[in-house]
């Protein structure tokens, strides 16, 4: 893992959650929104931490991409926590229904043209939006 300082860290959170913002998303706005998120949540743990660098914490690593974990290392409550895991499809999926994704595998199935089964992109949406509102103040 690369060691990225928390105002490093901090601004990836802002632009990547500046560049998620449009009104009619695409993979590539939810994956902005995803690592806006992750980001962010990292950036809360650094600063509750006292640690200026991503290498002095090692429940980052541990995490990795898993926002559930990252919510858990903040103690934020299940309210804000992402599904465990749900089936994914792709626009020309043979296999429907035969793939499980789990929280730390969105960035995953976002990068490689994938969707939510049942047209969940928008509440996963959702979900990562109403934790960028909770880490905005946390960050302020």
């Amino acid at each position: 893992m690369i060691p990225f300082t928390d105002r490093e860290i901090q601004r990836a959170w802002r632009i990547n959650l500046e560049a998620s913002q449009v009104p009619s998303r695409n993979n590539a706005h939810r994956l902005l929104l995803f690592y806006a998120v992750e980001c962010g949540l990292k950036a809360i743990i650094m600063k509750r931490q006292g640690k200026n660098r991503t290498d002095l914490c090692p429940n980052l690593a541990e995490s990795r991409h898993n926002i559930n974990k990252l919510l858990d290392c903040l103690s934020a409550g299940d309210s804000l926590k992402l599904p465990k895991a749900f089936f994914m499809t792709t626009k020309k999926d043979l296999n429907k229904g035969d793939r499980k994704c789990k929280t730390e595998e969105i960035n995953q199935m976002w990068r490689y043209g994938g969707t939510v089964d049942s047209n969940g992109d928008p509440d996963l949406e959702k979900q990562l939006t109403n934790i960028s509102e909770w880490i905005k103040p946390q960050l302020s």
